[in-house]
């Protein structure tokens, strides 16, 4: 018997095909995935590093401001400085030191912190720069030339240019923040030109070698040179400092008290009526070019044989 083939119309409704019931479970699974890989995606960009922004253009480069070393540097004017090392020593001179004065009783001192000084004393041409003046101009006794120190200057005047000269280099931009020229303390002056010795001298004991160092009575007024020298003509001290000895005296920031201060960065007292100068003159003997000779003037005397040099401090 044959048989017979059975249609959907004859048999129960047809089921749905399996493809057709899953459909809508299989978009629900895409979109999950869809959306787990979105999170996955933005999770990578927020852990990945960001791109380096360009580099800035260099900013225009400062004036060059000294340097740390323990070698002559110019600052912006081109005044030549020494860094002097922090150290103690003994200020005065001892009792058998022929010449010495009764106000050079010796006390033991230290500078606690490096400083800088100038080379030599503040020259004619420096002080033009900065001061637009020439105070030792139809003065006698003055030699030509811009090498030769700036003389004719009160101790007022020293610190005038110290400021001025702080308030230039500022809007260069060429101190740092705190820096300040000033005028050496006494004990800041003979700490640098003794520089380590303890002779009366920087250079020993004899003062048959003092012209080699020096211009000071035998080599000037004796010669008919009765005039401060141009700087820098003779031997340096041991320090690379020049005329620490003669040629004209140097105006330092202390009043004047007959004995010395000792101990820690000392000044001398807060008070007084004079100023301490040091260091001798053109017109002195030996004896009186000493480093530990003392001087002492009103602070608004000026001759032929006063000048000063300075230190550039931090706070």
């Amino acid at each position: 018997m044959a048989l017979k083939k059975t249609t959907a119309a004859q048999g129960s409704k047809a089921k749905p095909s399996p493809a057709k019931a899953s459909t809508p479970k299989i978009l629900a699974t895409k979109a999950k995935a869809t959306k787990a890989k979105a999170h996955q995606a933005l999770a990578a960009k927020k852990a990945a590093p960001r791109a380096k922004a360009p580099a800035k253009k260099p900013a225009a480069a400062k004036p060059a401001r000294r340097a740390g070393a323990s070698r002559p540097e110019a600052n912006s004017m081109g005044m030549k400085l020494v860094l002097l090392p922090a150290g103690s020593f003994t200020m005065g001179s001892p009792l058998t030191e022929k010449g010495r004065g009764t106000d050079e009783g010796q006390q033991r001192v230290t500078i606690l912190t490096p400083f800088l000084i100038s080379r030599t004393v503040v020259t004619k041409a420096e002080w033009k720069a900065v001061m637009k003046t020439e105070p030792w101009k139809g003065q006698r006794c003055v030699v030509d030339g811009d090498d030769a120190p700036a003389v004719y200057v009160d101790w007022h005047d020293a610190v005038a240019f110290c400021r001025k000269l702080t308030v230039q280099e500022r809007a260069g931009g060429w101190l740092e923040k705190g820096e300040h020229y000033r005028l050496p303390t006494e004990a800041e002056w003979e700490y640098a030109c003794r520089a380590g010795t303890k002779s009366a001298w920087s250079f020993g004991a004899d003062p048959r070698k003092l012209s080699d160092y020096a211009w000071h009575y035998g080599n000037t007024s004796d010669r008919k040179e009765a005039y401060a020298h141009r700087v820098g003509r003779k031997k340096p001290n041991p320090w690379g400092l020049c005329d620490m000895h003669g040629n004209v005296y140097e105006w330092c920031s202390d009043w004047y008290k007959s004995t010395l201060a000792g101990g820690e960065n000392p000044q001398g007292p807060s008070t007084g009526t004079m100023k301490v100068l040091r260091g001798g003159g053109w017109g002195y003997d030996p004896a009186r070019c000493r480093s530990a000779d003392r001087n002492k003037n009103d602070p608004s005397f000026t001759d032929f044989s006063g000048g000063f040099r300075i230190v550039l401090a931090g706070e």
